[in-house]
């Protein structure tokens, strides 16, 4: 898919204000932003720093692919006793400007000539799936052919806060194949699908990775458990391996 050049260079600050504000799930919000600059552009996989008022700031993927609207969507885990996410809804409620800086990050998916017919497992846990939103939308955008599997961890079932959206994609696009796993399943979830640590479940559908390419975002302790197994035991090349 072909990106602008000039969703690689950073916008040093942009002035922005919530457009709107959803509720995903019982603790994770969907904030879009519309930003002053309808000129800020980025790779689907980048994030951008939000930043306060007061100078204090957080990294958040960004959501949705670029386009050339002036909008920005983040998914953000709304913490007991509010913190920054408080801070930042409460600047809407007074009518007060925000800002973001960015765009950051090399988390881009590789679909140069050679890669076309590698194989993609795109590895999310929690609000890491954010970036992969991104990608997806560029895949069904490009009807790209290439097989992804995409694999999302949580912990109950109400982690997984698209996951109509997700089911939707996977119709639109067949090449798109969508693995919820749960790690802590509870009686009340009527949970039917895979249980425990998300990248073993790819390890007990991909033994061999030696010819994939694999994209991880979320807990770090997700991240480094999967490039370690992945490696040394499913051969993935380390080259392969992002995040």
């Amino acid at each position: 898919m072909n990106v602008p050049t000039e969703a690689m260079h950073v916008v040093d600050k942009v002035a922005c204000r919530i457009s709107s504000v959803e509720a995903l799930s019982a603790d994770i919000l969907g904030i879009k932003l519309a930003l002053a600059d309808e000129g800020f552009l980025h790779r689907s996989g980048q994030y951008l720093d939000l930043v306060l008022p007061d100078g204090s700031k957080r990294s958040f993927s960004i959501v949705n692919r670029p386009d050339r609207e002036g909008t920005v969507e983040l998914h953000v885990r709304q913490p007991p006793g509010g913190g920054f996410i408080r801070e930042v809804l409460d600047t809407r409620q007074r009518g007060g400007e925000l800002a973001i800086e960015g765009p950051f990050g090399e988390f881009h998916f590789r679909d140069r000539p050679q890669d076309r017919h590698v194989p993609v497992i795109f590895l999310a846990s929690g609000t890491g799936f954010s970036p992969f939103k991104a990608m997806i939308e560029d895949l069904v955008a490009a009807r790209n052919r290439r097989p992804v599997h995409l694999y999302w961890g949580g912990r109950i079932k109400d982690d997984f806060y698209l996951h109509d959206w997700v089911t939707r994609q996977a119709e639109a696009m067949p090449a798109l194949a969508y693995v919820p796993v749960l790690s802590e399943a509870k009686a009340g979830d009527a949970w039917t699908g895979r249980t425990g640590f998300v990248h073993h479940a790819v390890i007990v559908d991909f033994p061999d990775l030696r010819d994939f390419h694999v994209y991880t975002c979320g807990a770090p302790v997700v991240v480094e458990s999967a490039r370690r197994d992945f490696v040394t035991r499913c051969g993935l090349p380390e080259d392969s391996f992002f995040n």
